[in-house]
């Protein structure tokens, strides 16, 4: 809706000097053309178009400018999340009757006339005077503050008490017409009539005692009293105020049970419709109220991101819209090794965060008013959506959210994940948990399998005793090798709200060959001894020991490392004690760093008191540390603080790291190192290097590294700073040294290359996320046992949709190794063949197995409403959280957000085409009459 005015301005000369000399002059020139034309039959009509041009000529010298003024309604920009992610598509027939039947009337399947709504009007009179009464005791607080400041604030002490009584007044005004709405309703409770009845008169008395307060005498204590009373009457009034509600619960319940046809078959209706479909039915124009006309709309749907903009589909309320994000979302058939497909389910998270993110991004050039998120709340990844919030506030754009989802758990029953050992050797044990959650089957009996692909291992027959967590754990033999799946699901029971969260996966890589593990130490010390004795017992181990003092004692030749190349790249990985630099020759060094570069071994350094690694200041194995050392000059007396015992804690590099997950949940994990038995010895100082990543640092001031990893060259390293790691069997045995310990061999074996004498191949890693990378090495060596530099090493990955083929690159001066990528992996089970196609190599390959699959999210578990997370979202954004049922509210209130804008333009008439036009058409037209006169 507009409007305009339109003016004349002159900008040049003054219109009041030129209005009297243009009619002089027109006067002037009539008189002079007067002889010429008077004999003419149309004289006076060219005397009139001689005297209209001179008088346009002289009113132009005036500049006027025509200037329109135009008032324009600007309708505010409102942004509308609407989330699609899985548990939107969840059905909450189970809410209370009374919020289904508030809920049909909204979406329009049943008639607003229907309701007898006496009592919610009466809820929102009662609002209105509590909002009355706290504006009345913040006028009595500010008077009293006044008071007690200076006896000179009387004057404005006294305009607050004013403010007080006219707010009492409104207070008595909505509380009367709360009764008067009540008296409508039948059968209401004498507590609410007679609570009503009280507030009244205590409204009355309050306004009579404040209009008598003399505040130049007791008014402190008065007022300070009176204000006491007000938040007595606030607290009444919320009594009453809830109380109220349930009379509208019990008139819509009513409805809901005694309402007939129609009601019944809106009810249906509504219980076909899922969180997503109601929505997009509450965001119809019906559920606007007519605020849609004053509010500019853009929406779009999201689960991770934005999806698209969907401001010009209509929204609708039929069921079939919840099937928008199912069509999204196909399940993807992942090939196996042995060419079967099966399918594993697809991602399922919700990022809150990142919608708002991008919003902010490509809406930086428009001026957007609020944008409304409607959601359950969950938020299984990505960012934190409050600073998300805060981020779009900073900017000026409030965020309101709307509550979708019952607060109640709906029946269901849902397998969380299924966890447990991630890699295996052939012949161990899997450990596997299938972690559910159940809700509304108390009582009940409900179905366990665990399948490997198609093969159905173990079933279970399980009673559901109370709502909550059940943890089901299995073992399992490693009787095939690579990679194996297994499933955890639950048959479906009559009314679960979601079925699609009834399965979990997990993915064990089971190896079919043995870690050959060098150990090396100058004794057998507690740390050497109980890690040797872990890795005896551990079946995938061949473990080799030396001790060399031991061995001298015996008048044996104590060697740390094998004397050939070949001999020492045999080992996966090599463990060094507390060896002197004297024992490791600079050859020996060169050979030790070339098993790590070259032939991609783990090599791993235990610290000790003596030598390690305090005497290896330069050469390779200084370069070969994660960790650089001061010169024993520089640190020759340490401060008491470093002698003294000291508790570790896990560094933020660490967090991420497969080697420090002792527990599942992060913040259990992080706090768990931190209560660890203290270390009586670790090596100080020592600081990580540039590209090294530090796992455990001590828990003081100094912060020095007491683990730490790096990559060198095609290979691995690992630094434990303290040779006490054995303390951490205390009160728990090997729960943790040996978790940690595993852990640690299964990370720096991850990438070893495996195969024959002609050609080792592996990959950086085993699992990945799909859509990543894979790094391939590969090894070949000639006939006679040597490296070849100058081969054609290719890797192909087994693809059907996206297959590749990639030629490795030989790295220089690495001994013969070739590395290559593959690119962004998908997801499944995938096959890496490398081969040699050069002369020489005929039939040499090698097979490698990459498991492509997704770490599974906690969408579809919680099925509740996040309520604390969407009211922290809101009032990080500066806004409001509403039930989604209170979306016409919210609206209404937007679209009072709208302003007017004024738009002013100007025309230059008297430099315009339009008034040269008037005046050579002016002159043209005398010309005409003049010729047709027989006039020169």
């Amino acid at each position: 809706m507009s409007h305009f005015d339109i003016s004349m301005l002159f900008t040049g000369y003054a219109w009041w000097l030129m209005l009297p000399l243009a009619a002089l002059l027109a006067y002037a020139a009539v008189r002079l053309y007067r002889r010429e034309t008077e004999s003419c039959h149309n004289g006076k009509w060219l005397r009139a178009l001689r005297a209209a041009v001179v008088v346009l000529m002289v009113l132009l010298l005036s500049q006027p400018v025509l200037h329109r003024v135009s008032a324009t309604f600007q309708p505010p920009v409102v942004i509308v999340l609407r989330d699609i992610s899985d548990s939107m598509h969840v059905k909450d027939s189970h809410e209370p009757l009374e919020r289904r039947v508030r809920a049909a009337v909204i979406v329009g399947l049943l008639d607003s006339s229907r309701r007898d709504t006496h009592a919610e009007q009466a809820v929102q009179a009662l609002l209105m005077a509590t909002d009355a009464a706290e504006a009345s005791a913040t006028g009595m607080r500010q008077a009293l503050q006044l008071l007690q400041e200076s006896s000179t604030n009387l004057t404005v002490a006294r305009d607050r008490v004013r403010d007080s009584t006219n707010a009492l007044a409104t207070f008595s005004k909505e509380s009367q017409r709360a009764g008067s709405l009540l008296k409508s309703i039948k059968a209401v409770p004498p507590a609410i009539t007679t609570g009503l009845q009280h507030a009244l008169e205590s409204s009355a008395r309050l306004t009579s005692e404040l209009g008598a307060l003399a505040l130049e005498k007791d008014g402190p204590a008065r007022l300070l009293d009176k204000s006491r009373s007000v938040k007595a009457l606030i607290a009444d009034l919320s009594k009453l105020t809830a109380g109220t509600r349930q009379l509208q619960d019990l008139a819509d319940r009513e409805l809901g049970e005694k309402g007939g046809k129609e009601v019944k078959a809106a009810l249906d209706k509504l219980n076909g419709m899922d969180r997503a479909a109601l929505v997009s039915a509450m965001l119809d124009k019906k559920a606007l109220a007519g605020a849609d006309k004053r509010i500019q709309i853009i929406s779009y749907d999201f689960d991770t991101d934005l999806r698209d903009v969907s401001s010009a589909q209509p929204a609708t309320d039929t069921p079939e819209h919840s099937d928008t994000a199912e069509k999204d979302k196909k399940e993807k058939s992942l090939p196996s090794a042995d060419s079967k497909s099966r399918k594993l389910p697809p991602p399922a998270d919700t990022d809150l965060a990142t919608p708002l993110l991008h919003l902010a991004e490509r809406h930086a050039q428009q001026s957007i008013a609020a944008v409304v998120l409607c959601s359950d709340g969950r938020h299984t990844t990505g960012p934190n959506p409050e600073d998300a919030a805060r981020v779009l506030s900073a900017r000026g754009i409030v965020v309101h959210t709307l509550g979708v989802g019952s607060l109640d758990a709906p029946p269901d029953i849902a397998v969380a994940r299924l966890d447990g050992t991630l890699s295996v050797f052939l012949d161990e044990t899997i450990h596997l948990t299938a972690h559910i959650k159940m809700a509304g089957y108390k009582g009940k009996k409900c179905k366990l399998i665990l399948s490997r692909e198609d093969k159905v291992l173990q079933t279970r027959e399980l009673t559901i005793v109370a709502d909550g967590w059940l943890h089901e754990s299995f073992e399992l033999p490693a009787e095939r090798s690579g990679p194996n799946v297994f499933n955890a699901s639950i048959e479906p029971l009559p009314g679960e709200a979601l079925t699609t969260n009834n399965s979990a996966e997990a993915v064990v890589d089971v190896a079919n060959d043995r870690l050959k593990v060098l150990l090396v130490d100058e004794l057998p010390r507690w740390e050497t001894r109980y890690l040797g004795s872990l890795l005896r017992r551990d079946r995938k181990m061949t473990l080799d020991e030396r001790w060399l003092l031991t061995a001298e004692s015996m008048g044996l030749k104590a060697k740390v490392l094998p004397d050939e190349q070949k001999a020492l790249d045999d080992y996966d990985v090599v463990i060094l004690g507390d060896i002197h630099a004297n024992r490791l020759s600079e050859e020996s060094q060169k050979r030790l760093a070339s098993y790590v570069a070259d032939r991609g071994g783990f090599l791993v350094f235990i610290a000790g008191p003596e030598a390690m690694p305090r005497s290896y200041l330069s050469g390779p194995i200084a370069d070969l540390l994660p960790v650089r050392m001061q010169a024993p000059s520089t640190s020759a007396v340490p401060s008491a603080e470093a002698q003294g015992p000291v508790r570790v804690k896990l560094d933020p590099a660490g967090l991420g790291t497969g080697i420090m997950r002792i527990l599942r949940d992060p913040t259990l994990n992080e706090q768990l190192w931190s209560a660890l038995p203290e270390l009586h010895w670790i090596q100080r100082p020592a600081y990580a290097k540039p590209g090294a990543s530090t796992l455990l640092s001590t828990d003081d001031a100094r912060k020095d590294v007491a683990a730490a990893v790096h990559s060198f060259g095609a290979g691995r390293v690992l630094y434990v700073g303290t040779d006490e790691t054995w303390r951490w069997r205390y009160k728990v045995a090997d729960r943790i040294h040996s978790f940690f310990w595993s852990q640690a061999m299964r990370w720096g074996t991850s990438n070893r290359l495996t195969g024959d004498a002609r050609l080792k191949a592996g990959t950086d890693r085993r699992q990945i996320r799909p859509g990543e990378n894979v790094e391939v090495l590969a090894r070949p060596r000639d006939a006679n046992g040597h490296a070849v530099a100058d081969a054609i090493v290719v890797a192909e990955l087994d693809d059907k949709e996206h297959p590749q083929r990639v030629q490795l690159q030989a790295v220089p001066d690495s001994g013969g190794l070739y590395r290559g990528s593959m690119q962004n992996v998908g997801a499944g089970i995938r096959s890496i063949q490398v081969k040699v196609e050069s002369a020489g190599f005929d039939g040499v390959k090698q097979d490698l197995q990459v498991i492509a699959h997704e770490i599974s999210g906690q969408e579809g578990i919680e099925l509740t409403r996040d309520a604390s997370r969407l009211a922290a979202i809101a009032k990080a954004g500066s806004g409001r959280y509403l039930d989604i049922l209170d979306a016409p509210e919210l609206f209404e209130q937007l679209a009072g957000q709208g302003k007017q804008i004024t738009v002013e333009s100007s025309f230059d008439l008297w430099s315009s085409y339009p008034a040269l036009l008037l005046i050579v058409g002016l002159l043209t037209s005398e010309w005409l009459m003049r010729k047709r006169a027989g006039l020169a």
